[in-house]
């Protein structure tokens, strides 16, 4: 079992980040709000957007390590390949992680509907 995301499994490039914003949808839950593209074929990739917003480096590299778990924890449950771009907001670090479990999963189902 891995603990990392490869980078076949990161969005990384700008582009690929606008893509999902212009073709995609977005999913708004408390902690973060979750941007959707589902693409034809490959593996389902995940892009991060932890701005200055959500508080210095510290705040959002956890929040940025929290919302990787998600996704490394629960990619089984995505039943088509998709692009996710996750925006954190300041109450992921208040938020306890089987509550962000239970967001993440709610969010994904309401994207699997829209799709």
């Amino acid at each position: 079992m891995t603990f990392f995301l490869s980078r076949a499994e990161r969005l990384s490039a700008t582009k690929e980040f606008l893509e999902v914003k212009s073709r995609g949808f977005s999913v708004k839950t408390d902690p973060f709000w979750m941007q959707v593209m589902k693409v034809r074929s490959g593996d389902s990739k995940l892009g991060v957007i932890a701005t200055r917003r959500l508080g210095n480096a510290v705040f959002r590299n956890k929040s940025k390590r929290l919302v990787r778990e998600l996704f490394r924890k629960h990619k089984s449950k995505i039943s088509f390949p998709v692009h996710l771009v996750v925006l954190p907001r300041k109450s992921i670090l208040k938020t306890p992680f089987h509550q962000l479990e239970k967001c993440y999963i709610d969010a994904l189902s309401r994207a699997s509907f829209r799709i």
